[in-house]
C-alpha cells in the first residue's frame, strides 16, 4: 500500500511540476493546447512559448527556438474557454501598463509594431509579463 501511495504521490508531482513551467512544443508549431495561453515571436508558423498560469517575469522564458520571450511576442492566443482573459504587460512582475490582451478563445498575429522592442510605444515586442485574470471578456481586447 504504501509504495502504491508513493507512485500516485511523484505522479501528482511531475503532474503539477508540468503545468507550472512554461510547454516547449514542436518547432514552427501554430497550435496552442486547450487551457493554454500562447505567445509567437512572429506569426503563428514561427517559435511558440505555451504558458498554462500567470508568468510574472519572461526574461527567464525562451521560445522553441531558442529565442528570448521577454520583449518578442508578436502573436498570441487564449485556448481557455473559460473566463481567463490573458493581460500582457510591458513591466516584468505584473507592472506597468497592459501592451495587449486576448480574450478566451480568442488570437491576435502580427499585432501593430511602432518603434523598438521594449520601448512600451506598441504592442507587438513590448510584453514582459503575463498576467490571467478571471473577468470574462473584456472589451478592448482580441
Amino acid at each position: 500500500m504504501r509504495k502504491k501511495l508513493s507512485a500516485v504521490a511523484a505522479a501528482f508531482v511531475l503532474i503539477v511540476a508540468g503545468v507550472l513551467v512554461p510547454a516547449t512544443p514542436a518547432l514552427a508549431d501554430s497550435s496552442c493546447g486547450s487551457g493554454f495561453h500562447c505567445g509567437w515571436d512572429i506569426g503563428f508558423s514561427t517559435g511558440k512559448v505555451a504558458f498554462f498560469n500567470s508568468d510574472a517575469d519572461f526574461r527567464d522564458n525562451t521560445f522553441n527556438t531558442g529565442v528570448s520571450v521577454d520583449n518578442n511576442i508578436k502573436s498570441a492566443k487564449n485556448r481557455t474557454s473559460s473566463n481567463y482573459v490573458s493581460l500582457y504587460l510591458y513591466e516584468p512582475n505584473w507592472e506597468g501598463d497592459v501592451a495587449f490582451c486576448v480574450n478566451p478563445g480568442s488570437q491576435v498575429e502580427n499585432l501593430p509594431d511602432i518603434g523598438q522592442p521594449g520601448d512600451g510605444l506598441g504592442q507587438a515586442n513590448e510584453a514582459s509579463s503575463l498576467l490571467l485574470i478571471a473577468s470574462g471578456p473584456l472589451p478592448g481586447c482580441y
